[in-house]
């Protein structure tokens, strides 16, 4: 009886076993894999997230400071910073998408000289380090006469982090109006498109 067990324990695995654990592994890789992907591509856009929200906090904080700079009123009421053109955007508008092909994308070199103009001075916020997003502002004027109504700006990162041409936005909207004395009210959230493409 040992001598067969012996016998048995000296023989291996059989081709069914082996090719059972292969079968396993593959099961296990196919499952994991894209669940790692979706994860990384998660971790990614936390950048965008945050950023969205230092731009809209900037326009909140530039417009319950009053605009005054140096103790000078800049404007008659207060209003949120404008942009010289209807959006300003970075260099990198829908991020940056240097790549060998699908899948493999950079992050956009910083560019201090994006950040040096207005509105982002306004809104004191510049983009130091590498990223993988573009980012946006836009602002509409108040109306001539208005002191409160009208006055709304838009917080925006556009990305692409898998160069398919398909872009993510992440957005934050704020307003204020005649029924918001006491400061800009916003969404609550940021609003997230094609998060993940």
């Amino acid at each position: 009886m040992i001598q067969k067990l012996r016998n048995k324990a000296q023989a291996g695995f059989t081709l069914i076993e082996l090719m059972i654990v292969v079968a396993i592994i593959g099961i296990l890789a196919a499952v994991a894999i894209p669940a790692f992907m979706k994860y990384i591509k998660k971790s990614k856009t936390t950048e965008a997230t945050t950023h969205v929200q230092k731009i809209y906090l900037g326009a909140r904080t530039y417009w319950m400071d009053r605009n005054t700079q140096e103790g000078a009123i800049v404007a008659d009421s207060p209003q949120f910073p404008q942009p010289a053109i209807a959006r300003a955007a970075p260099s990198a508008p829908g991020g940056c998408c240097i790549s060998d092909g699908p899948g493999n994308a950079e992050k956009c070199a910083p560019d201090a000289s994006v950040w040096n103009v207005e509105p982002w001075k306004a809104l004191k916020f510049s983009m130091d380090d590498p990223h993988y997003y573009g980012y946006a502002y836009e602002a509409s004027a108040p109306a001539p006469g208005d002191t409160a109504g009208g006055n709304n700006f838009t917080a925006l990162a556009l990305g692409d982090l898998d160069c398919d041409g398909t872009k993510s936005t992440f957005s934050m909207y704020g307003v204020v109006d005649a029924t918001y004395a006491d400061g800009p009210a916003g969404s609550a959230a940021i609003s997230r498109v094609d998060e993940l493409e």
